[in-house]
Parts: structure tokens; sequence; C-alpha cells
């Protein structure tokens, strides 16, 4: 092979190496964005659950009905 070739080969794989470490980086990324995700579907569902748990608890006053103080 020629110096040229060696050279672009070379390259080639100095380019590959950072790809591949591009892509692991971007994995990682993408995998601790998707565990926050969860996280935060299971936070939203778990306020969602006791929301409703406070409309169906709480007791609401006739709207014309003196407070008791009176």
């Amino acid at each position: 092979m020629s110096s040229t070739n060696e050279e672009r080969l070379e390259n080639l794989e100095i380019d590959l190496a950072h790809a591949n470490h591009t892509i692991d980086e971007l994995n990682t990324v993408v995998i601790e964005q998707g565990r926050q995700i969860d996280r935060l579907t299971r936070k939203l569902i778990q306020m969602t659950d006791q929301i409703e748990d406070l409309i169906e608890n709480s007791v609401s006053a006739p709207a014309n009905q003196k407070p008791p103080h009176y």
C-alpha cells in the first residue's frame, strides 16, 4: 500500500473510533433519559391517584351554607 492509502486508512480508523465513542455516549444519555421518564411517569401516576383520592374524600359544602362560626 502506498503512503496515501495508509494515511487514508488510518484517518478512517480514527474517524470510526470517534464515531463509536459518540454512539456510546449517546446510548448512555438515552438510557438515562428512559429511566428518568419511567420515574416521572410513576410519580405522575402516584400524584394523579392522590388527587383523585382527595377529590373523592372531600366534603363539598352547599353553596349558600353559612360557615360554622356564624
